[in-house]
């Protein structure tokens, strides 16, 4: 059998042909990538990676938390009796709360309306004329300004006491005064305004009214 060898190995000429150089430049080319993946994938080792929305999520996650806790402190603030500092019992504890300051204020709706219906049974008949007389002397004026407070202006007949009324119907009510005036008009009228802070209950103008009356005529009828 016989087997072709080049002339020039038997030469020992070294020089090599354009095609042969450029199959032992492929070949080199390809051995290199080779064993560079290779160790790539040995040694391989995790790109940076960006951390701005993880770091994004949890900054809202910790805003959102502080922005409760925030809440259930001012919520502890407002309702006067707490059972326990859990939060759970809070809740319990305000809801307790809105509804016996509900109940407080249809049972004073209620009362309003009947000494409004007695007073002008009593006007028409021709008895209690001085009482009825004595109400229409005076003027209650109630307005909701902002999230919880109230502008409230009583205008009545001068007389010795009449600032201290509608102080009085304010602590019975237990509103928290923020500012107050008193200012004589004309001689025989005194009008007395105060600003004061209300409950969630009472946060709206005919109810606070309807209170504030109700406590007023009580004062008077004592």
């Amino acid at each position: 059998m016989s087997c072709g060898v080049p002339e020039q190995w038997l030469m020992g000429d070294d020089t090599l042909d354009d095609d042969s150089k450029s199959l032992i430049h492929d070949a080199a080319g390809w051995a290199a990538a080779n064993a560079e993946r290779a160790v790539k994938r040995r040694g391989r080792k995790p790109g940076p990676r960006s951390d701005g929305p993880t770091i994004s999520h949890v900054e809202a996650e910790r805003q959102r938390r502080e922005k409760l806790n925030r809440r259930f402190c001012d919520l502890r603030a407002a309702v006067p009796t707490v059972s326990r500092m859990d939060k759970a019992s809070l809740l319990a504890d305000a809801a307790a709360y809105i509804a016996e300051l509900r109940g407080r204020v249809e049972q004073l709706e209620a009362e309003a309306k009947q000494a409004a219906a007695a007073r002008k049974a009593g006007h028409q008949g021709g008895g209690g004329g001085c009482p009825a007389m004595g109400m229409e002397a005076e003027k209650l004026e109630v307005r909701v300004v902002g999230r919880e407070q109230a502008a409230v202006r009583l205008t009545t007949t001068a007389s010795r006491h009449a600032p201290a009324r509608l102080m009085g119907a304010l602590r019975a009510l237990d509103l928290p005064v923020q500012h107050a005036c008193v200012s004589r008009v004309g001689g025989d009228a005194i009008v007395q305004d105060a600003v004061v802070d209300v409950p969630a209950a009472l946060q709206d103008d005919g109810c606070l009214r309807a209170a504030l009356l109700h406590v007023l005529q009580q004062d008077e009828s004592g």
